[in-house]
């Protein structure tokens, strides 16, 4: 019997429908406001899914799923000086990203599966910290515009 899996997992609700949030998935500007200092999205199967996450330190892959407003799927690893993080090779791990319409906007499920067991935390640390500055995104959009509103 093999081992499960390695896999970093996080869950955030955002405050915005999912058709919004995904265009911050799949758009390289909309991208660099919460994750990342370069991008290549090319948000099509087999396209291309390159983002130099810090100085350096480039995760690159493939689009493996796109489907507007619900799921966004693709291959993970990277290119970097960082010995520890060479060692997860790209395309050799697989992000996917769910969102799910919530009461509150949106549910986001982020997955980051075949990690090797000694960066699974690291990543799971970090997917939290993105997906917390895409949340803070949209809560101080919602607060400007709900300011706007009352005065």
């Amino acid at each position: 019997m093999s081992e499960p899996p390695v896999k970093a997992q996080r869950t955030v609700i955002i405050e915005a429908d999912p058709e919004t949030v995904f265009e911050f998935l799949i758009d390289a500007a909309l991208m660099a406001e919460w994750f990342g200092i370069r991008h290549v999205l090319e948000p099509r199967v087999g396209g291309k899914f390159e983002v130099e996450v810090s100085s350096g330190n480039i995760a690159t892959g493939v689009f493996t799923e796109v489907v507007r407003g619900r799921r966004v799927a693709f291959t993970w690893g990277w290119q970097s000086g960082d010995a520890t993080l060479s060692a997860l090779r790209p395309g050799t791990s697989r992000v996917q990203i769910d969102l799910e319409p919530h009461e509150k906007g949106t549910l986001l499920r982020l997955t980051h599966t075949g990690l090797p067991k000694n960066l699974e935390n690291i990543h799971a640390e970090r997917w939290g910290f993105y997906l917390d500055r895409l949340v803070a995104r949209f809560a101080t959009t919602m607060t400007k515009e709900k300011r706007a509103y009352e005065n």
